[in-house]
């Protein structure tokens, strides 16, 4: 009797292990997390052998233990024959650009699809403000640009929308006026859609830190120096997210797009657009 094993089963059990749990696994693969743990079922049956000591915990029983290295050379081999048959000969230079938090959070999962999708093509990153990015994009300097859609923004596809979000590490901090805020620099569609709520509240403030990179303003955040306005995935550890209950309004949703060179683009290029909205376009979960 013939048994094959699902490469996808497998990758259900390596994100598991690696990454410490069933929630943390089914977010890595966009999936349910009843969906992760039908997979461990039907991989524990094929085999015949309990893989997880402690499900809470994702600790490995022996028989885990030993299937970690083959999994692993499984699925890197899984993943190496669609690559290459794919699109691995696939070559050219791709000049992309993107604000630093989206390169941050977002660019991680575009690189690593990439890596496997196309390894031959070089990606070269510049960060800067949307409508900086926009402007490059425009004059031939960037191939594509993964932005915030600017009001009036022709072209370009929306690949997710991401709630705007206050954050601080001071809870105390939204109650002082004026309120104490850390800001992208002028031409950031965060800046304006949160001056713009601030202003419809009536809630006197003021810019205490100005930058166009998320990196320079965390510190303010981090020390709980000011407040701040990002995207919900851009939320790291340590910071509070703020709202209606210490007294802040509501902040919109924003686009995030990905946009391109007028014109027709590079087989380069088009890889990594679709790599772009493979990567960040939110899939339809399935519980199987």
């Amino acid at each position: 009797m013939i048994i094959d094993l699902d490469p996808s089963c497998l990758r259900a059990f390596l994100a598991i292990a690696e990454d410490g749990g069933f929630t943390r696994a089914a977010a890595r693969l966009n999936r349910t997390q009843p969906a992760i743990s039908m997979q461990i079922r039907r991989l524990e049956d094929t085999l015949g052998a309990r893989l997880f000591a402690d499900r809470k915990r994702a600790t490995l029983t022996p028989a885990g233990e030993r299937l970690m290295g083959h999994a692993k050379r499984i699925v890197a081999l899984n993943d190496e024959v669609i690559a290459r048959t794919r699109g691995a000969d696939v070559e050219g230079r791709v000049r992309i650009g993107t604000p630093d938090d989206y390169a941050a959070f977002m660019l991680p999962a575009v690189l690593r699809r990439l890596a496997v999708s196309h390894p031959n093509i070089e990606v070269e990153v510049r960060c800067g403000l949307s409508v900086e990015l926009v402007n490059a994009v425009d004059k031939g300097q960037l191939d594509l640009a993964l932005v915030t859609r600017l009001p009036g923004l022709q072209g370009g596809v929306t690949v997710r929308r991401e709630p705007l979000l206050w954050v601080s590490a001071s809870e105390e901090l939204a109650a002082r006026r004026p309120l104490p805020l850390a800001m992208f620099s002028p031409g950031c569609p965060f800046r304006d859609a949160a001056l713009d709520a601030l202003g419809r509240a009536q809630l006197v403030s003021r810019i205490a830190y100005e930058s166009p990179s998320l990196a320079s303003l965390l510190p303010a955040v981090s020390e709980g120096l000011a407040v701040a306005a990002i995207a919900a995935s851009s939320v790291m550890p340590g910071m509070k997210v703020l709202g209606s209950a210490h007294g802040l309004p509501p902040l919109p949703v924003v686009e995030i797009t990905v946009y391109g060179a007028h014109g027709v683009l590079s087989p380069a290029a088009q890889a990594v657009n679709i790599s772009v909205m493979e990567a960040l376009t939110p899939r339809e979960r399935s519980a199987a």
